[in-house]
């Protein structure tokens, strides 16, 4: 019995050595693992960090150009709002003077457009 023993003592050992190895073992997947985690953190990082970054462009780029939208509005209502003030005041001029020209004339139109216009409004 004693040289079944030692067998067992040799095999314990054995053992022993694998579990070291294994430990060892485990320890560098785990840092392996610990590295691939920081190196994804890290990357994910950056790509929110980029992201922020373009959206901040975008915004305000967005923002001058809606400014620019603005300005150009406002320019064109500015010249729209002068162009018919100019025409109302050439129209205003113009039916002056035919009034002035053909008073008669003028105060018959005046009265078969009152005409028109009460026929209408009493008919609806």
């Amino acid at each position: 019995m004693g040289g079944t023993n030692t067998g067992n003592t040799s095999n314990n050992s054995g053992n022993t050595a694998g579990n070291t190895g294994t430990t060892g073992s485990a320890t560098g997947v785990t840092d392996q693992v610990r590295q691939g985690a920081e190196q994804a953190f890290n990357a994910a990082s950056e790509f929110v960090s980029d992201a922020k970054n373009k959206i901040g462009d975008w915004t305000s780029n967005a923002g001058n150009v809606a400014g620019q939208v603005g300005d150009t509005v406002q320019q064109y209502a500015h010249d729209a709002y002068e162009c018919t003030t100019e025409t109302m005041m050439n129209f205003g001029t113009e039916v002056t003077n035919v009034v002035k020209r053909y008073p008669i004339q003028s105060v018959l139109v005046g009265f078969g457009i009152g005409l028109l216009i009460g026929r209408t409004v009493r008919s609806t």
